[in-house]
This record gives structure tokens, sequence and C-alpha cells, in this order.
């Protein structure tokens, strides 16, 4: 529809412009002669005053000065037809096209001609379309005729005429230019249309490509919060149905229907305090999955935390004899991100390495630097996530180990992403096991006194003396 309208407005302006055009032309041309005619008139008016008689325009070679002014005005002109002097009766006296293409060496041809029509278009007074004028028979023509007065009486009239076809040409190469101006203006809107539409479906399809993508994710998001609940249920109502028992065990003992020990009773009320810590630890992890908004981040020295956070776990390394080595490439880097969250980030994945060695094994702890990027890597040498495992394993509630909430991957997870930074996981190429990477927006901080960026635990399989160099 938008086409259209373009369409039909940039005709009608075209339209409009040639009518134009051509009005103009006809004007300019048909002023000029006329100018040419009354000129003639009043030379052909003076001559009568001077005593001429009207018959003797009958016979030009008699009025030299005419026969010179139609050779050289209207014979071969391609903008005059012919001119011509007649009597008030539309008898002609002299015709133009009587001199022949020489000049008047004969008596002119006396004829009666009666070839004016009608008036064809009232271009001012005396314009007529005529046909026939004079030897011209079949050719149309703009007439142009004044009076030629004498004492205040007409006694003739004076007259050319514009060749039409020449007039027509004349306003065909007049209206080219426009033509071609309105041809490019309608080409290039029609190109703007054209290039609209398309960006408009574009946008279209991108928008229902959004909207279905939404659609998706807030499928996704129901589908998640939906695990979330139903593993929430899940996970509580275990401990909550032990401590509803011990509480109705206790109400026995308290009103002396029950003869259990007091050693069994103790038991009982220490089993039931840690099962609330478990119900208090698990809400903990629980709000460790809401949002966090990325405002609330500030920038950190992010080698101080790991330093900080590897010694707070030196001890337990050393009993499940675990060799951890930290390597720092930039110790000014600092990561935008709570210090709260980040160390909760590395002390969740930590944890995940340590139960995946049991046995004891070995951990790499590598902190690089690029392009305003910073990326923490964590090697293990364990067994390592099935394959089937991978994609879920970020999931609220998804865990590989019977005895996990599956609730610490998904807190890393959320706080990484809350920082704008991304968490993925894969196969270690340096240990075998699994390797996580944290990735958070980063920059080079102000240098510090220098520091040893080699962690050296006391108790483990690493120190300063023995290093281990797991980069094979």
């Amino acid at each position: 529809m938008a086409l259209l309208l373009v369409l039909l407005v940039c005709v009608g302006g075209l339209v409009s412009d040639l009518r134009n055009r051509r009005e103009l032309i006809y004007e300019a041309e048909i002023g000029k002669a006329k100018s040419h005619v009354d000129r003639t008139a009043i030379r052909i008016e003076l001559d009568l005053k001077a005593g001429v008689p009207f018959d003797g325009f009958a016979f030009p070679e008699s009025q030299p000065w005419l026969v010179d002014h139609w050779k050289r005005s209207i014979l071969h002109q391609p903008n005059r037809l012919c001119a011509a002097i007649e009597d008030t009766d539309r008898r002609i006296l002299a015709h133009s096209m009587d001199l022949g293409s020489l000049g008047a060496d004969r008596p002119p041809k006396r004829s009666a001609r009666n070839d004016y029509d009608e008036p064809w278009e009232d271009y001012g007074e005396g314009v007529f379309h005529v046909r026939g004028v004079g030897l011209t028979n079949g050719i149309d023509a703009i007439d142009i005729r004044v009076p030629l007065n004498v004492s205040g009486e007409i006694i003739g009239f004076y007259h050319t005429a514009l060749p039409k076809a020449w007039l027509e040409e004349q306003v065909s190469v007049a209206q080219s230019s426009p033509i071609q101006r309105w041809v490019g203006i309608l080409a290039a809107i029609c190109v703007i249309v054209l290039i609209s539409s398309l960006s408009l479906f574009r946008l279209g399809s991108h928008a229902a490509k959004l909207e279905k993508a939404l659609e998706s994710a807030e499928t996704k998001r129901l589908a998640d919060l939906s695990r979330l609940i139903v593993g929430m249920a899940h996970e509580l109502r275990n401990p909550l149905n032990a401590v509803r028992l011990n509480l109705f065990t206790s109400e026995k003992l308290i009103r002396g229907d029950s003869s259990m020990p007091q050693e069994d009773a103790v038991a009982m009320l220490h089993e039931s305090v840690k099962e609330v810590e478990r119900v208090d630890e698990l809400i903990g992890q629980l709000l460790g999955c809401a949002r966090v908004e990325s405002s609330e981040h500030p920038w950190i020295r992010v080698h101080q935390e790991i330093q900080s956070t590897l010694h707070f776990m030196q001890q337990v390394y050393s009993h499940h004899r675990i060799q951890v080595e930290y390597r720092c490439e930039e110790p000014r880097i600092e990561a935008r991100i709570a210090a709260k969250y980040f160390r909760q980030i590395l002390l969740n994945l930590l944890q995940n390495a340590l139960q995946a060695m049991p046995d004891g094994g070995r951990l790499a702890i590598h902190s690089e630097y690029s392009v305003e990027q910073y990326t923490l890597n964590i090697h293990d040498s364990g067994d390592g996530i099935a394959a089937k495992d991978l994609e879920h394993i970020f999931e609220p509630f998804y865990s590989t180990r019977h005895e996990g909430t599956g609730l610490g991957l998904a807190v890393v997870k959320n706080l990484v992403e809350s920082a704008s930074g991304i968490v993925q996981c894969s196969r270690s190429p340096l240990l075998g096991g699994m390797m996580f990477s944290i990735g958070l927006p980063a920059k080079i901080g102000v240098a510090t006194p220098t520091v040893d960026n080699r962690i050296p635990m006391k108790g483990s399989a690493i120190d300063e003396q023995q290093p281990v160099n797991l980069g094979r």
C-alpha cells in the first residue's frame, strides 16, 4: 500500500510538472510570435497611412521590406509555418508561401481561402487552430492574427502560424528532463521503500525469533523453578521428618511413656540439631541462587583472595593428601566481583574438587589475564564427570553424588553470571580430571610490593623446596 501510494504521488507530480511545462512553452513561443506579428502589423499600418493602397499588398514585390522580412523570418524557419495578409472578407491578398524558395519574381496568386477552424485554445486575442493555411494543407498550426487599423477602421488582418509539430517537439525536449528527474526520484523512493520493507520484514522475523526465544527461556525458567521447588521439598522433607520423629519421641520421654536410655536420648537430640543445621545450610545454599545485581560488585585483588582461601583450606588438603599448585601470572589482576561472592565461588569449586579426589590427588589453580578478562582455571585429577552429566551439572539439585544437594555449582553459576562473567566445565588437559574455568571482567591494578605468587602449603605435598611441576 505504501509503495502504491508513493507511485500515485509520483505519477501525479509528474503529470502536473509536464502539464505546467507544456503551458509555459506554448505561452512563451506564442508570446514571441504575437510580438513579431504586432511589429509587422504596425509597419503595414504605417505604409497604409503613407498612402499605399491596401490592394497593393497583393503584389509583395511592390513592398520589398515585406518580401525581405518574410524571407528572413518566415520562410525556412522551423518555428514559423507561414504569414499572410487578408481583408475583412477573409480573402488572402498576400501569402508567404507564394514567394517560393528564392523570392517573389512572379505575380502572387490571389485566392480566397477559408481554412480557419473554430478556436482551439485561447492563448489571447486572435489565436486559432488552423488546418491547410496557405499551401500547407493537412498541417496543424497555431494561427495568430491581429487587425490592421486605418483611421480607426479595421480593413484587414495580418497573421502568422506556428507549426504545432515544432511546438510539440519543443515540449518533448523540455519535458525529458523532468521525466528523467521524476523517474530517478521514483526509483530512489522505490529502493527506499523496498529496503524499508525488507528491513521491517527482517525486524519482524527477528522479533518473532526473540519472542520465541523469550518464550523458550520463560519455559526453561519455569521448568528450573519447578525442579527447584521439587528438589527443595525433597531435600527438606527428610531432615524435617527426622526432627519430627525425634520430637515425638522426646515428648514421650518427658511424659514418662518411654524407657529410652539417657545416652540414646542425648544422641537423638544431637541428631535433631544436625538435621536442623543441614536445613539451615540448605537454605543458605538456596539463597545463593538468588540473582545478585552487578552494580553491587566492586573491584577486588583476586590474588590476595585466592591466597587467603588456600591458607584457610591448607589443613583440609593436607589431611586428604592432595597436592596443590597455585600459579598467578599477574598478581595485580583486579576482577569486578564482590569479595564475599568470589570467595564463595572459590570455596564451592575447591570443595567440589576435594570431593572428586577422596583418596588424594593433585589440584592446580591458574590465574590468567588477557584483554580486560580474568580467567581462573581449577584442574583436578579426579575421575571426572560423565559426558551425559556435563550439561546438567549447573542445574539446581542436580548432583552426581548420592549425598550431594546439587546446589553448589548452581550457586557458582549464578554468582559468576551476576558479575557479567562465564563459567565452564570440561575435561582437564593438565591432570586428566575436570577443569572449571571462571571468566570475569578484569583490569590491571596499581603495583604492590612483590610477593611470591606460588603458595607453599606446609603439611602438604607441595612447598618451596619441593615444588610440583604439573605443567606436563
